[in-house]
């Protein structure tokens, strides 16, 4: 049931901490937005203006993803990069309670502004619904285009 919660609050498109932030290429997209390499957004953006960091972007008139703070970019994201390991996470989406909808489904049923729409009458794969971007306002509502990625806490 913890997870669940934490995937409801935790879905949408969030920023992974992976690697630091001035350390490839930043990218602009059509949009003027700014995708760092830690932007679940950069390995989509396919029309974009290079630049060797996000200072750089910025101060070309890009702007940030709605919802993400500078200062949440510059903070720990070397500590952050070091510590990540993306096995941890094991393989695939788990389907903890047997009802054939893994952690995804579960996730994009329970953040879906509307009912969704299966793929079969079994109702295990999500095809439709309604989710809204926190970063760009976006409307989403082919499952496919979702991102729905895991989140590193820091324990103190």
């Amino acid at each position: 049931m913890k997870y669940l919660i934490l995937l409801t609050f935790l879905v949408i498109v969030l920023i992974e901490a992976t690697t630091p932030v001035f350390a490839s290429t930043v990218k602009m997209s059509a949009s003027g937005l700014c995708h760092p390499p830690q932007s679940s957004w950069y390995d989509r953006t396919q029309n974009y203006k290079p630049f060797n960091g996000l200072q750089a972007c910025l101060k070309a008139g890009g702007r940030l993803p709605k919802g993400v703070a500078l200062g949440s970019l510059e903070e720990g994201a070397e500590a952050a990069s070091s510590q990540y390991q993306r096995s941890a996470f094991g393989h695939g989406w788990d389907d903890a309670d047997g009802d054939c909808r893994d952690s995804r489904a579960e996730a994009l049923i329970n953040t879906s502004t509307t009912r969704v729409r299966f793929a079969s009458a079994k109702g295990c794969r999500v095809v439709t619904g309604r989710w809204i971007s926190p970063f760009t306002g976006e409307v989403l509502q082919n499952a496919s285009n979702v991102d729905i990625d895991h989140v590193v806490t820091q324990r103190c």
